[in-house]
């Protein structure tokens, strides 16, 4: 293709898919931090999704939340941000509402990835008091919130045996 054909494909591209416009100006203008504080936002309004009382979140929207920032290549600090961000959420989520099984399990395994990127990355002295004071802060008056607290404490426990 020539040069004139690639520019052209390019801007297809951009009139053709909001995903791919969003990338292409993060290249032309990048703004981590703006793009920080949305992924917040996305991670916190999917967390406390609820219906009838009990909590709805789904953790693939989550983890491609968590994707889209890591497909930027903005560094390793941000994507590390915005996991134990969602971490954080998801045991704040979990000290008010009963989150299912399955969800449960999602978030550990979220935990694990979260503490394995710090630790590649050189940066779980930086992350794990986070981690450590979020599930330490979890509520744990029902029954419910106890299993998840105790699921994320042996999660962590045995990541960081693992490292």
């Amino acid at each position: 293709m020539t040069a004139d054909q690639i520019g052209e494909l390019i801007l297809d591209l951009y009139d053709a898919r909001p995903e791919a416009k969003e990338y292409l100006e993060f290249f032309i203008k990048p703004d981590i931090d703006s793009k920080l504080e949305k992924a917040r936002s996305a991670i916190r309004k999917e967390m406390w999704r609820t219906s009838r009382g009990h909590n709805r979140a789904r953790s693939t929207r989550i983890r491609r939340t968590i994707k889209d920032i890591a497909s930027l290549n903005p560094g390793e600090e941000p994507v590390c941000e915005i996991m134990t961000y969602a971490v954080e959420q998801a045991c704040a989520a979990g000290s008010e509402q009963w989150i299912k099984d399955s969800t449960q399990k999602a978030f550990a395994r979220l935990l694990n990835d979260t503490v394995r990127e710090a630790d590649r990355s050189g940066m779980l002295d930086v992350y794990l008091p986070r981690i450590e004071l979020a599930i330490k802060s979890m509520r744990s008056s029902w029954i419910r919130s106890n299993e998840f607290k105790s699921l994320l404490k042996e999660t962590l426990h045995d990541t960081l045996q693992n490292l």
